[in-house]
């Protein structure tokens, strides 16, 4: 499977754009992906969406960097030479809206199904095994991807969100939650709970 974090200009894929895309080749997490683009012609950056990302208006504008047509193809290249093309992720549906729609917009084909892999799913999952109880809102699962990292043994995201850190803490939490150990060397020390070992 391909862990994707893409990070975008607002929420909705439909009128916001990708600028950066992150991927890991999670059978092979030594092939990861990065790039950033800049923005479209008539696309506007959501201040909430730069706060987060941590990208300003003039690096959107940076005319050196390549269109986001560019890094879809560099991206589609990329993932051709992974094994499993299933897109994987902390709710992957986002992702892959944002990617479907700008790969129908430029014209690419679509090469990676229509089944996601949710690492949301898979923690909730575990917590319930476990009989841990995951964060409820509302009558619904607040679970978020910080909440399954320190379930999984890891720090929680600190600082600005970035495509390609994300989806490689996904990838271990993934590694973590199905198979018991770690995926990254970075991430070797940090704690792996007793009951993560028992799988």
């Amino acid at each position: 499977m391909i862990v994707v974090d893409v990070e975008t200009t607002g929420l909705d894929p439909e009128k916001d754009q990708i600028i950066s895309i992150g991927a890991v080749d999670f059978a092979t997490p030594h092939r990861t992906y990065y790039k950033e683009c800049k923005l479209s012609r008539g696309v506007k950056a959501s201040r909430d969406a730069l706060e987060i990302t941590g990208f300003s208006l003039v690096s959107l504008k940076d005319k050196n960097k390549p269109t986001l047509r560019e890094i879809l193809r560099d991206f589609e290249k990329w993932t051709a030479k992974c094994n499993e093309r299933t897109l994987a992720g902390e709710n992957p549906w986002f992702d892959a809206a944002f990617l479907r729609r700008a790969f129908r917009e430029h014209r690419f084909s679509w090469p990676f199904g229509h089944r996601y892999v949710d690492l949301h799913s898979l923690s909730y999952a575990k917590m319930m095994r476990i009989k841990k109880r995951a964060t409820v809102s509302g009558g619904k699962s607040g679970l978020s991807l910080d909440e399954t990292l320190r379930c999984v043994g890891l720090e929680p995201r600190k600082g600005f969100h970035n495509a390609l850190g994300d989806a490689k803490l996904e990838a271990e939490a993934f590694s973590r939650l199905i198979y018991g150990k770690a995926l990254f060397e970075e991430y070797t020390k940090c704690h792996l709970p007793d009951y993560l070992r028992r799988v």
